[in-house]
Parts: structure tokens; C-alpha cells; sequence
């Protein structure tokens, strides 16, 4: 990946907003850190600590505390005595974040379904009809929570919170080839359709069915993956 150059920088036009009554480290982590996974900020894109204070209307020590918080979440790169970039997509992490989410889910999914709860599939079907009208809504980030919504209702079904949180870590690290996959594609509406059909397995009380149907579902990610990689796509690195 290239340095950050003096001619590559994020557009200081936009202010970032701070409230004052809360620690200004965090809200410009929280900031940079939706840029990023949005893709606002693009990989491979420098960061002036400057430009950002300025925008934020802080000093540079917070931007610097954000900074290296993004380094340790693998979202930005430091080089040090010359700059700060946004880190490109690594082909590896991407792939083990989603050989984790296909180990754990797909099995939770599968135990879930073994004696299912009738308050967990409601939960599940509330997430499933919450998701479909945000899309039709248009409004991609309500659809992009209630998905979180319905994979996360899987494991608290199953009190397994420290495998959600490897999860929730994981989806952190694919969330901006879910951006994207949204930009790419036309089909949002088959995650609904994926849904229904883990829903329906789960309802129906067949493991078999359930794990199938995760596995199914998350499939879409890595066909995705490895197209991207065919093409040789710019955001992505081999490491």
C-alpha cells in the first residue's frame, strides 16, 4: 500500500460535530471509525491529524488517541514521522472473519433450532419483518442493524455472549465489504430471503436444516471475497 501523500487528504469541508459535555476522544474515534466502515474515508487514503482536529474543532491530542485506537482495530496505519493512512482490506483477515462467523454461527444456528423457543422465533420473525421494511424504506443502515438484530438474537438464545462478541468483532472487520457488496448489487432483499429460511428451519425444529441455511447465507460473503480478489480490487491487500 502506498504512503500517505501531502496531496491525499479527507475533505476538511464538513465539520465533524462534538458535543463538549462528552470525552472528545471517543467521539472522534466513533466519527472516523463510521467514516471508514462506510467507505466515506477510502482505503489507502491519508489522514492529516490537522486537518481532522480542525474539523473537529479539538486538538490534536484527541485525533492522536483516536488514531491509534483505529491502528489497533487494524482500520487505519501509522507511519511514523510521516503520517496516518485508512488501511487497506486484508484478503486474510477478511477470510478468517468469515471462517469464524461460518464455525460459530452456523452451529448456533443448528442448536438454536435443536428445542427452539417460541419467544426467540417471535424475536427472530420481529428482526425478519423489521429488516424487509427498512429496505423498502430504503434505509440501508435500519437494515444493516436488524440483520445485526436477527444474528445476534441467535446467540443470546444460546446465552453465548463471548461467542457473540468474537462474532460482533468479526462483522466489525467485514463491514466495509458489506458496503461493498450493497454498492454492487441489486439483491439486497436476499439476506431477507436467507432469513426466512434460517426463521423457518428454526421454527420447525430441524438442526439440520438450520445449519445448512446459515452456512447458505454467509456463502454469499465469501463468493463475493474471492471475486473481489479475482478482479485484483484496489482496496483490497494480499496480507
Amino acid at each position: 500500500m502506498p504512503r500517505p501523500s501531502a496531496t491525499r487528504s479527507i475533505d476538511t469541508r464538513d465539520p465533524i460535530p462534538v458535543d463538549r459535555l462528552l470525552p472528545a476522544p471517543e467521539q472522534v474515534y466513533r466519527a472516523l471509525r463510521q467514516a471508514i466502515l462506510r467507505l466515506d474515508l477510502k482505503p489507502g487514503e491519508a489522514l492529516s491529524e490537522p486537518e481532522i482536529a480542525g474539523r473537529a474543532g479539538v486538538s490534536r491530542t484527541p485525533v492522536r488517541e483516536a488514531m491509534k485506537r483505529l491502528a489497533a482495530e487494524r482500520l487505519v496505519v501509522i507511519y511514523p514521522n510521516i503520517g496516518a493512512a485508512v488501511a487497506p482490506m486484508s484478503l486474510a483477515a477478511l477470510s478468517e472473519a468469515l471462517l469464524l462467523r461460518e464455525l460459530l454461527e452456523c452451529d448456533v444456528a443448528a442448536r438454536t433450532a435443536t428445542a427452539p423457543d417460541p419467544a426467540v422465533v417471535a424475536e427472530l420473525d420481529r428482526a425478519v419483518l423489521a429488516h424487509e421494511q427498512a429496505l423498502r424504506d430504503g434505509d440501508t443502515d435500519r437494515a444493516y442493524a436488524w440483520d445485526e438484530r436477527f444474528h445476534r438474537t441467535l446467540f443470546a438464545a444460546q446465552g453465548f455472549s463471548l461467542m457473540w462478541s468474537c462474532v460482533d468483532q468479526a462483522r466489525s472487520q467485514l463491514e466495509r465489504l458489506h458496503h461493498l457488496m450493497v454498492a454492487a448489487t441489486t439483491t439486497l432483499d436476499q439476506a431477507v430471503a436467507d432469513h426466512r429460511r434460517i426463521l423457518g428451519c428454526v421454527a420447525a425444529a430441524d438442526p439440520a436444516g438450520a445449519h445448512a441455511a446459515m452456512a447458505d447465507h454467509l456463502g454469499i460473503n465469501h463468493r463475493f471475497l474471492a471475486a473481489l480478489a479475482s478482479d485484483g480490487h484496489p482496496y483490497l491487500a494480499a496480507p
